[in-house]
């Protein structure tokens, strides 16, 4: 068999144009709030895509003429860092001679005081903030989107702004963080805003409750699980650059066996890939695949050997009950009964295990079930734990 060199499924990082499955949608979504200045939440637990959705829609509106700055707000220890990035970021899409351009941040920043200098050895920007000493976080931020908004007038392009993790701006601030942020972005016209964040539970609460600040301040998109059939086209057409032999079974396996989550879908596809490329002849069934998927988790053995011991014997029953029953009927009398935990007992171990980001709640046309933050930690503990 011919040697393919790369492997096409890839996690652990954002992917780009081209290399995700279905979500055009949401990446449309994302693309038009960025030029043609909307707010719009994206919502989506960890491993569903969230940072990729937002990449793709990056570039999608930088291939239509907009300017686009992208964070994750659990990149930096303080929003004044935030702030700060945003002014140095700005300085670099200006055109123009380092003074004027440099006159000009200060100018749009102009309640930071900003400090801002050029070195024009290695083409870099810095920026100290006047205004870090005497503000507290949020209004900083919130005066460096007065500053984008400014400039986005200036630039006559679009501008728009990602933020990912979002809840971590306003989390610590409570009602008044949410209200002061709602307060300047609603007034804005020129930026198109991009919220997105990976605690749903949190999120959903800023969004849909009247109560809150920013109830009703854009669109909501949830991101839901990409759909079999466009995931299993995807995987088909990339396992089929192996001229190898995979069946639909397996397949439908390895989407079973990720629980559709698409980081773990990536994942056991990439350690599918591989086994192949060295089979002779190159054939993948389900066994296969439940197989591989067992080796992958054992590779991460400290890892969840790590995790299993930091839960207590009713989490670690509570858990158990939620691989084994996908999540459904957790409180039933025969799962409470199987698993040694009385109805409330399960309960609170449930709560412990969403507090720990072990599991979440999906919520979806009317029904709930608990899902894993990781299916990979599943395998392990079906594997390896009684």
């Amino acid at each position: 068999m011919a040697e393919v060199a790369d492997n096409p499924f890839e996690y652990g990082r954002e992917l780009g144009p081209g290399e995700i499955a279905d979500r055009e949608a949401e990446v449309a979504e994302v693309s038009a709030a960025l030029v043609e200045g909307h707010k719009h939440f994206l919502i989506g637990p960890r491993r569903y895509g969230k940072s990729s959705v937002h990449n793709v829609g990056a570039h999608q509106a930088r291939k239509k003429g907009a300017l686009v700055l992208r964070y994750n707000v659990q990149a930096f220890t303080r929003l004044e860092d935030l702030a700060a990035a945003i002014v140095v970021d700005s300085a670099k899409l200006v055109k123009g001679p380092a003074a004027k351009v440099a006159d000009g941040i200060a100018k749009f920043f102009r309640e930071l005081r900003p400090v801002v200098g050029f070195s024009a050895l290695d083409q870099t920007w810095t920026v100290s903030l006047g205004a870090a000493g005497d503000r507290k976080p949020v209004p900083l931020l919130v005066d460096a989107l007065h500053g984008l908004e400014r400039l986005a007038a200036s630039e006559k392009r679009p501008l728009g702004l990602i933020l990912d993790e979002f809840q971590q701006v306003v989390a610590p601030g409570g009602h008044d963080a949410e209200a002061q942020i709602r307060a300047v972005v609603q007034e804005h016209r020129k930026v198109g805003y991009v919220f997105a964040g990976s605690d749903s539970r949190m999120l959903a609460a800023m969004t849909s409750d009247p109560a809150r600040p920013l109830y009703r301040l854009g669109s909501v998109r949830f991101l839901d699980l990409v759909p079999r059939p466009a995931f299993t086209k995807y995987l088909r057409e990339r396992f089929a650059l192996l001229k190898a032999k995979v069946s639909d079974e397996a397949i439908a396996a390895i989407l079973e066996e990720a629980d559709d989550v698409p980081y773990n879908v990536q994942l056991l596809a990439h350690q599918c890939w591989n086994a192949l490329r060295d089979r002779h002849p190159p054939a993948l069934g389900p066994e296969d695949v439940a197989t591989i998927h067992v080796a992958a988790a054992r590779r991460l053995d400290p890892v969840y050997s790590e995790q299993w011991q930091g839960l207590s014997g009713a989490q670690r029953r509570a858990l158990q009950a939620v691989i084994a029953l996908r999540g459904d009927g957790l409180y039933s009398a025969g799962a409470t009964s199987r698993f040694q935990l009385t109805a409330s007992a399960m309960q609170g171990a449930v709560e412990g295990l969403m507090e720990k980001r072990v599991c979440w709640r999906e919520t979806k046309n009317g029904d709930s079930r608990v899902r894993l933050e990781d299916p990979l930690f599943g395998v392990w503990v079906r594997a390896y734990t009684k």
